[in-house]
């Protein structure tokens, strides 16, 4: 597992950003800046999560079975670009495998904010096993990082409840988060607003089990 910062300076890079917001070119400024703990400061901005944030790419590169592949590349939240050791017979010289546990060599190009994305997904308890430990194992890959902002990006990483205080966005929710899920706290507000009664504990009970 190999992650690479495709910026040559990503503080500068972001820094110029922000400040061209602000109608100010950093050329004609002071350009040098340097936090005092870079990590802490780097936390902060990828929080926020500003769209100035994008203009940091970074670069996964591992090997994985083909059906752990898939599930990565499917969460598209943030347009992560990805590519994938072909098949071609024409190219590998052999017969495509039907194997889904076959090795692929595979890359993703990621911005703090679809990484974040990808991990609130994948990190979430109703994700395959094999998948969710690949995600954990990026993860903990990058808050060993010794890159300030790849170390800070992975301590950002959470599944969707974290980031939601705990509430359940998903409409089949884990055993975990069945009792608190979003989706009816928010169902609960309108009901309010327009004096709709409120669904008694057994009619709850029974609308989680047709989830199940």
């Amino acid at each position: 597992m190999r992650f690479r910062i495709l910026n040559k300076d990503p503080m500068f890079d972001y820094r110029e950003s922000c400040k061209i917001t602000e109608g100010r070119d950093l050329f004609n400024e002071d350009s040098t800046y340097k936090p005092k703990d870079e990590i802490e400061w780097w936390i902060k901005q990828i929080v926020a999560n500003h769209s100035t944030l994008r203009c940091i790419h970074f670069r996964l590169v591992d090997t994985r079975p083909k059906s752990v592949i898939m599930q990565i590349i499917r969460a598209t939240k943030g347009h992560p670009q990805p590519e994938v050791q072909s098949s071609r017979p024409d190219w590998t010289g052999k017969e495509r495998s039907s194997d889904p546990y076959e090795d692929k060599l595979f890359m993703q190009d990621h911005t703090a904010e679809s990484f974040i994305e990808m991990a609130k997904q994948r990190m979430c308890r109703r994700t395959e096993e094999r998948t969710r430990m690949f995600m954990s194992e990026m993860v903990r890959s990058l808050r060993k990082s010794k890159d300030p902002f790849l170390k800070a990006l992975g301590y950002c990483c959470h599944a969707n409840c974290w980031w939601l205080g705990g509430r359940c966005p998903e409409i089949k929710s884990c055993q975990v988060r069945d009792t608190n899920k979003l989706s009816d706290a928010i169902i609960a507000n309108y009901r309010l607003d327009y004096a709709i009664p409120l669904r008694t504990k057994q009619e709850e009970a029974e609308e989680t089990m047709e989830r199940r």
